[in-house]
């Protein structure tokens, strides 16, 4: 069963749910890596400094499983995992994505097979591997990032989703398609989906998640009743996906008419995926506005931040400089610091009232003048719904400045270092 409770209404999307794959499972055969990538990682080429992703695997026997969210670069035309320590480039071990995406696609989750050297590399030495993701722009690569080693499991369904409550939600099944007579095949009977949806501006932001379903070609909402066909009203993505994803997020534009219509009356619209062998309808679902919690991802880069140091003395008897805490403001307007100075642990506070605090797992040498990059365990601390109420782990990933200063010091002065970093929330 998953670590989330994820509440939804009705008994089809309890079931759709149950049918998917079960991401967030543990066993003893299971380990979870993640990669946060930016543009500065890219080695020989120049990558895209406005990009951002977040990548992670979980390792299961010769099988692995994906979960790809990405922003602020092209869409993309390519997705692998290298083999290359921190500055290396190297070849590539595993595709991820070999076609290029749909427009307004964000994110993608799939799984592909590995060989027993590939996986026995990367359980071994996770920090020897990177992802990597290219786009039209960058063919070399547009961003890149190293991956480190989870101490939990994790629900791959909130990397792909994002950061964002949804507010919609279905549960899809081939038995809710509406037969007709147009020669158009309809109702996968093995074929799950669940979809979490959400306004965004002029925009529908969407996420569907699914199981036994053929290559995946298009992802519809449709004006229509329980048991009623009726014409699309949002297009959310259309091109041929590959045939090993199983699950795509994104936004599509919408007029704010159209989107007030969608949200005052959810059940008189439906969602539909469409594959290969069902061109009239693989799986359909009846929205729903009930109120519902799902796995979600958080990445927030520091917007100003400093690392804390005070001047102490060491057992030598020398006096040098050592963490007295930290203090930063995130985007989303995260708060960052130490609940106690100097003793900890650190802590990090959302506007919404939830609220997280940390310890340290693992720790990874950056480069000289960098604070390491951190695994972190997540001890909830604050409101039980939120922006961090369902982070399980924390990261602090491509760190920059923040190095204690070195040399003599003045016995009690403290000083600020200013330092850079993206934190990932999941869970």
């Amino acid at each position: 069963m998953s670590i989330f409770q994820v509440v939804v209404p009705g008994v089809l999307l309890a079931s759709a749910l149950s049918a998917l794959p079960a991401s967030a499972h543990a066993s003893g055969d299971e380990v979870y890596l993640a990669a946060g990538l930016r543009g500065a990682g890219e080695v020989g080429t120049t990558g895209d400094k406005d990009g951002r992703s977040t990548v992670v695997l979980k390792i299961s026997g010769d099988e692995i499983t994906f979960a790809i969210r990405w922003n602020r670069i092209g869409t993309p035309t390519a997705a692998h995992v290298h083999l290359g320590a921190r500055g290396v480039n190297g070849e590539i071990k595993l595709n991820l994505i070999t076609t290029p995406m749909p427009k307004g696609v964000l994110g993608v989750s799939g799984t592909v097979k590995a060989g027993p050297d590939v996986v026995n590399a990367l359980l071994a030495g996770p920090d020897g591997f990177y992802a990597n993701l290219h786009d039209a722009k960058h063919p070399k690569g547009a961003l890149r990032g190293q991956f480190h080693r989870l101490s939990k499991p994790i629900d791959l369904r909130g990397v792909l989703h994002g950061s964002n409550q949804a507010t919609l939600s279905a549960g899809a099944s081939g038995a809710q398609e509406v037969q007709e007579n147009d020669g158009k095949k309809r109702g996968d009977q093995d074929g799950q989906a669940v979809w979490w949806l959400r306004r965004s501006g002029s925009a529908l932001a969407y996420t569907a998640s699914w199981s036994k379903l053929g290559a995946v070609t298009n992802g519809h909402v449709h004006k229509g009743a329980a048991g009623k066909n009726g014409p699309v009203v949002a297009d959310l993505f259309a091109g041929s996906l590959p045939a090993n994803l199983t699950g795509v997020a994104g936004e599509t534009p919408l007029s704010g008419k159209i989107a007030k219509r969608i949200t005052d009356e959810p059940g008189g619209y439906y969602t539909n995926l469409h594959t290969t062998d069902f061109a009239g309808g693989a799986v359909r679902g009846q929205l729903s506005d009930q109120k519902f919690t799902h796995p979600r991802a958080v990445t927030a880069d520091v917007r100003r931040g400093s690392q804390i140091y005070s001047c102490t003395r060491q057992p030598s008897g020398a006096f040098a400089s050592t963490q007295l805490g930290v203090t930063a403001k995130l985007r989303r307007g995260i708060d960052h610091s130490f609940v106690t100075p100097a003793a900890g642990p650190p802590q990090w506070i959302a506007p919404d009232g939830s609220a997280v605090r940390g310890t340290v797992v693992t720790k990874t040498p950056n480069g000289d003048g960098n604070i390491p990059e951190l695994v972190l365990d997540a001890a909830q601390t604050g409101a039980k719904t939120g922006l961090l109420a369902h982070a399980t782990q924390i990261l602090r990933l491509n760190t920059v400045g923040g190095v204690a200063p070195t040399g003599a010091c003045k016995p009690g002065s403290e000083v600020k270092v200013a330092y850079g970093s993206d934190y990932l929330f999941l869970g």
